[in-house]
């Protein structure tokens, strides 16, 4: 729908709006005709917010859905046009003297005049192409086409070979619905879990149509809950299958509810309630049910994970998670429906394009069974399997099987409120099979202006609910996740992905460029472009003028010239994405791109970034994370908007060194940047100056800095107990014995995650202990003389602990019932530590133990036996007689024969490692 284009126009038009109520030296008639555009463009979001979900819309009406969307591009144009033009007083700054202001006006007084002839145009158009009579009568007529946004997969008939896989699920599902037949306990729900198409319909209705089941209770109703039903719909829908033969004229509305529970009072009951959209609709239907004879059960589909959580609130319920079949028996499936006149025998010359198409589904049993139906019908040839490999996303779309599959998520799609649809579009954003980063993606998001503040929330905040929202949905999944429970990484399924291509197509969302789809249509005015392969040609750049944001994930040697060239004809891009590209300096071309919200340049070689930065002035995030950028000019310090500054790389060969991380050098004057919330890693020690002028950045959520010297305590602390929103804090000292001197700070950041000290330690800092957000801390180089796990023990959600010759004990003991949460412990180059003694019910959640370079411990842990969640036991370069104690034939074996894996690593004499598996 045009929606999407609609809301990013209206938001941009609002903020416009804004800047000219407060300028008293533009025309009246400016005024009205934004005013004009303003309006227009919430009474179009409203009517198509009115038309969402209508699935029966005409031809003409969706051209005229389409005219709606170009015009609200065209009104985004001009507006960001008009924010160019007036950059300077749109973003606040001061002119240094009314002589200057007067030359500002009169030199863009031509364009701005044109700005204001546009906008006329646009007013005129609003009114002579689209016209809101016209645009009210396509959704009267649409009013009698449709009753909501409800997908029917009744053509999808559930049967005994589609089961192959859920024999488990089967069974656990009979025996939660047969078991307790006598009991008098409270009503149980069984939530069935999964993404669409992972055959949770199925599966139920495979289980419900079993005679042996539905002998077990007086009465039984399968509901299908629409994302738009009508509760009264639905119980009287459930009230004429409970109660066989009634009609529907004894179902008056006004007591459907009293009837329900009458009937169901003293009988014993099997409800199920399939795709469950909300918890709201859920308490509705439930309120009604009594809790019925013994042994009555609901049964709950869902899509969406976080609904079932927040729907079960006794005891009493069971949730089920379906999350695709396995190689083995998807691979079956497959063929069972590819190849049913061969007896599932698949032919070795398809065997390998038959195999990619398998992985392609991703273990999504209905996506399975609708791709091996198709293909059954197809010539039994290599390329016409490699042709419906190729085009799947296009198949989505044309093909009655595989539109199947479009049909299943249609429905989550819709569900989806307008900011979440355009971060769930950002997917197609992205080559397949490719994992983003949470950062990066959050970032973008807000470049985007995707997220939408809440009150007393940042806008990553939100941003982070909103991945969560789509992961809870089911329609993102995680690839890695961080040690402490957030996501790390994440990405789409394969299939998911192509109806995200499918949708983005439609909404002219983004322009993906790939090997064999390089032309762009010359009426085609691209918003989001994204290049996953270059090849000898490059799209012309006549069409790209309008492109917001540009992504490139594939690079020649030729890149930095052809990228100039391309850059040279856009000039609204707010994201700019050139991760890993081959660039040894700055693009001169950038500077030029004023709107620009979020460059990253990761990766990349450049070493030197222009005082031309400047220019930039709207730009909110700069990442030069592992380039050859050692030091930041004055001018940076005029992007009053940047928020994220990150700016630093590692040079980590065999082990972490005191000098493997490398910052960048600021000039004085880091407190103008107001707006910033991390800024990781600055160079202290040449602009000792730096750390008094921290205490301004009252917004920080991440710093980091290195070469502080012993001096530089005080202030240190001073500053970041300013900085109550703090949750990363990352020191290091000038060098390795240089002490790092934290121990002033009366009230430190009660909101700090992580933490990392990074130099000598005369003490461990009191203030820690008081950290109870504290959920990672590393100890690198402190050479305490006291024992740092005293004052760790007791933080409720540490959960990863990091000592590198941290102290100077030999023997670490951790206590009895002390590091409840603690999930990861790595011990590295402690060099006097002989012992480590690990006494009962302490770290009862350890995952993961490291122990590198402790050259003089000989023993295994003692009580490593305690550890019964120990999933990794690594060793690198230990004593001889420690790794002999791993061995199948040692004697302490037994102390570690429950941990699944158990490595050894050994640096050789050629630098490369040398592994031995004892697991």
């Amino acid at each position: 729908m045009a929606d999407i284009a609609v809301s990013a126009a209206l938001v941009l038009v609002e903020e416009v709006f804004s800047f000219l109520e407060r300028e008293s030296n533009l025309q009246k008639d400016v005024r009205d005709d934004f005013q004009k555009m303003k309006d227009w463009l919430s009474t179009v979001q409203a009517c198509l917010q009115h038309m969402d979900g209508k699935e029966d819309v005409k031809i003409l009406q969706k051209d005229r859905v389409r005219q709606v969307r170009d015009l609200a591009y065209e009104i985004e144009d001009v507006l960001d046009e008009f924010k160019i033009h007036v950059t300077r007083k749109f973003h606040r700054y001061r002119l240094s003297n009314c002589a200057e202001s007067v030359a500002y006006h009169f030199k863009h007084w031509g364009a701005l005049h044109e700005m204001s002839s546009e906008v006329q145009r646009i007013n005129g158009r609003m009114n002579d192409i689209i016209g809101m009579d016209r645009l009210r009568n396509i959704i009267s007529s649409e009013e009698g086409t449709s009753s909501g946004a409800r997908v029917e997969l009744d053509h999808v008939t559930p049967k005994e070979d589609d089961m192959v896989g859920f024999e488990g699920h089967k069974e656990t599902l009979i025996h939660h619905l047969v078991g307790g037949s006598g009991s008098r306990s409270r009503l149980k729900t069984i939530w069935v879990v999964g993404p669409g198409g992972s055959g949770k319909t199925i599966l139920v209705k495979n289980v419900y149509e079993s005679k042996k089941i539905l002998k077990q209770y007086d009465c039984h109703a399968w509901i299908h809950v629409s994302r738009c039903c009508k509760i009264n719909e639905v119980l009287q829908s459930m009230l004429k299958q409970l109660c066989k033969g009634m009609e529907e004229s004894n179902l008056p509305n006004e007591d459907v509810r009293a009837k329900v529970r009458n009937h169901l009072q003293r009988r014993r009951y099997l409800i199920v309630l399939d795709d469950v959209w909300s918890k709201d609709v859920w308490e509705c239907i439930v309120n009604a049910l009594p809790q019925g004879s013994g042994g009555s059960k609901i049964i709950a589909t869902s899509r969406n994970h976080n609904v079932a959580n927040s729907c079960v609130e006794s005891s009493d319920y069971y949730i089920l998670e379906l999350k695709g079949l396995d190689w083995k028996k998807a691979w079956h499936l497959f063929c069972k429906k590819a190849f049913p006149s061969n007896e599932g025998f698949c032919p070795r010359e398809l065997l390998q394009w038959s195999q990619k198409i398998v992985k392609k589904c991703e273990g999504l049993p209905l996506a399975i069974a609708a791709v091996g139906s198709l293909l059954s019908k197809k010539r039994q040839n290599p390329n016409e399997w490699k042709k419906l490999h190729d085009s799947l996303d296009s198949e989505i779309g044309s093909d009655y099987n595989l539109a199947i599959i479009s049909r299943i998520l249609l429905p989550s799609y819709k569900d989806l409120p307008n900011n979440l649809k355009n971060c769930f579009l950002c997917f197609s954003i992205f080559p397949e099979d490719y994992s983003i980063e949470r950062g990066r993606l959050i970032r973008l998001w807000i470049a985007e202006g995707f997220i939408k503040k809440r009150e007393g929330n940042t806008l990553e905040d939100d941003a982070e609910d909103y991945l969560s929202e789509l992961i809870g949905r089911n329609l993102v999944e995680v690839s890695k996740w961080d040690f402490d429970g957030r996501v790390s990484s994440c990405r789409v399924q394969n299939l998911i992905r192509e109806f995200v291509i499918l949708k983005s197509k439609e909404e002219n969302f983004v322009k993906v460029l790939a090997e064999s789809n390089l032309g762009i249509p010359t009426d085609y005015k691209i918003r989001r472009l994204s290049i996953h392969h270059l090849n000898t040609r490059w799209p012309n750049t006549s069409g790209l003028s309008c492109v917001r944001s540009l992504f490139i994930f594939e690079f020649d040697n030729s890149f930095h010239s052809r990228i100039r060239k391309l850059l040279h004809d856009f000039k609204l891009v707010r994201s700019l994405d050139l991760q890993g590209a081959p660039l040894a300096e700055f693009p001169k071309e950038i500077v030029k791109l004023t709107l620009l919200r979020y460059l990253s340049l990761r990766g990349t070689k450049i070493a030197v970034v222009p005082k031309s930065i400047k220019k930039l002035a709207y730009l909110e995030t700069l990442d030069l994370k592992h380039t050859c950028v050692t030091k930041l000019p004055f001018e940076i310090y005029g992007l009053k908007f940047l928020k994220h500054l990150l700016v630093y790389h590692y040079n980590v060969k065999k082990y972490v060194t005191f000098d493997s991380a490398q910052g960048v050098e600021v000039p004085e004057g880091v407190q103008r940047l107001s707006a910033i919330q991390k800024l990781s890693l600055i160079q202290v020690n040449r602009n000792q100056k730096i750390v008094v002028e921290l205490k301004f950045l009252v917004e920080l959520r991440k710093l980091g800095l290195i070469g502080l010297k012993r001096e530089d305590g005080r202030e240190l602390c001073a500053s970041i107990q300013k900085m109550q929103n703090l949750s990363t804090l990352d020191v290091r000292s000038s060098h390795k014995e240089e002490y790092l001197e934290l121990d002033d700070m009366d009230s430190p950041p009660i909101l700090l995650q992580r933490l990392y000290l990074k130099g000598r330690l005369r003490k461990f800092p009191a203030w820690v202990s008081s950290l109870d957000s504290l959920v990672r801390i590393g100890l690198k180089w402190s050479k305490l003389e006291t024992n740092p796990l005293e004052a760790l023990q007791a933080l409720p959600n540490l959960a990863e602990l990091e000592m590198v010759d941290a102290c100077t004990w030999n023997v670490l003991d951790f206590k009895a019932d002390t590091f409840k949460e603690l999930k990861f412990l790595h011990l590295e180059q402690i060099d006097k530590l002989n012992m480590v003694i690990v006494e009962e019910k302490a770290m009862p959640k350890l995952q993961k133990l490291t122990i590198c370079k402790c050259e003089k411990m000989e023993m295994l842990p003692l009580g490593i036996s305690n550890l019964t969640r120990l999933q990794e036991l690594l060793v690198y370069d230990m004593h001889k007689n420690f790794v002999d104690r791993l061995q199948k034939n040692s004697e302490d074996r037994c102390m570690i024969d429950h941990i699944p894996v158990i490595h050894s690593f050994t640096l050789e004499i050629n630098q490369f490692w040398s592994l031995q598996k004892f697991s």
